[in-house]
């Protein structure tokens, strides 16, 4: 079975890492050599009047944006892949009214430190990375919400160390094992999950993610299949904002290590798996890289647990509907859901929104 899964692992990787490799070829001949030119984009106004912040932790500096009461109750953003702490714009706005709000660029990501070395972005780093980060802002624990790969990383976090975490919110990311499991009986889910496999090999994936002026990230946040649905919520000053920060100098290759680190992730035993602190899954419907499946399955995972569909939203529901997002996340963290999570009893809820 190893054997069968490694050879499968490879031959799609090449095969996918081959048809994007034949595409950039094609446009360098018909498009001209300024298909592959290299861009750097200058910094845009939407992403200087903000708290800008760092903290040393064991192995890495990370960067971060804060706004809030100083002694408000601390709400710690951490974004997914392709993006950094300004995907979290529309909550940092809303929720600093109550919380200390943090957005988190994790390691490797815009102005966090990049450690050098694909070994470095494996998930046992990342994980510790958020706890020594708790720990350094002082407080007994958080409110941790995550989207995509910040959510990879906060279940797991949530898992391991429960005390850090008063409840978990989670958007468009799966608990690994729902993912796993789904990823291996759905053909869907893997067709969708193509780009992981590219991702494996060196040096395309970067090349591609560059190419004409960052098209990539055009596409993968304004394009018809996967993209934000309310465009008024990603503005031409929002793109800029992200080809600036993927155009800085090795702003690539650290984040796509992720995706090169991640069949060497630590498993996750049974034991391990189930999560204890309060969970809310908010997930658009629209999402088009992971099946919806996933997130009915991973409340399997928690303890409680609320799922919430935002129909027609996007896998970047917190920026598609931020509004509808922060509703639903005010809801939860004003209930009585605490109380009910310290009962015995497992307890779960679903609704559309």
């Amino acid at each position: 079975m190893a054997l069968l899964t490694t050879f499968y692992t490879k031959f799609t990787q090449w095969y996918y890492t081959s048809m994007v490799l034949m595409n950039l070829v094609w446009k360098r001949i018909t498009v001209g050599e300024e298909y592959l030119r290299e861009v750097t984009y200058p910094t845009p106004e939407c992403l200087k009047d903000w708290d800008h912040r760092y903290a040393q932790l064991k192995r890495v500096k990370l960067h971060y944006v804060e706004k809030g009461p100083a002694d408000g109750k601390v709400l710690l953003m951490v974004h997914g892949f392709p993006e950094f702490w300004y995907s979290w714009r529309f909550q940092l706005e809303h929720f600093s009214k109550e919380y200390r709000c943090i957005a988190l660029d994790m390691r490797g990501y815009n102005e966090s430190e990049k450690p050098r070395g694909v070994e470095n972005y494996n998930l046992k780093f990342l994980v510790e990375d958020i706890r020594e980060f708790i720990e350094f802002l002082g407080v007994q624990n958080v409110i941790l919400a995550a989207h995509d790969w910040g959510g990879i990383v906060s279940w797991r976090v949530a898992m391991l160390h429960p005390s850090h975490i008063e409840s978990l919110i989670i958007c468009n990311c799966p608990h690994p094992l729902a993912y796993k499991k789904v990823f291996m009986e759905d053909k869907k889910q893997r067709e969708k999950s193509w780009y992981m496999f590219m991702f494996q090999s060196g040096g395309v994936p970067e090349l591609a993610m560059r190419a004409n002026g960052y098209e990539m990230l055009e596409s993968m946040f304004r394009g018809k299949k996967g993209g934000i649905k309310n465009r008024k919520n990603f503005t031409d000053e929002d793109l800029l904002a992200w080809k600036y920060v993927f155009s800085q100098e090795e702003a690539l290759t650290p984040p796509i290590n992720y995706y090169r680190q991640l069949l060497d992730a630590p498993h996750i035993s049974k034991t391990d798996s189930i999560v204890q602190p309060p969970v809310l899954i908010i997930w658009g419907t629209e999402d088009a890289f992971i099946e919806k499946q996933t997130a009915e399955d991973s409340i399997k995972f928690c303890r409680y647990a609320r799922l919430h569909w935002i129909e027609g939203a996007s896998h970047w529901v917190q920026q598609d509907q931020p509004d509808v997002f922060n509703r639903l996340v005010d809801a939860f963290l004003h209930d009585d859901v605490i109380v009910r999570a310290a009962s015995d009893d497992v307890y779960t809820e679903k609704s559309k929104i």
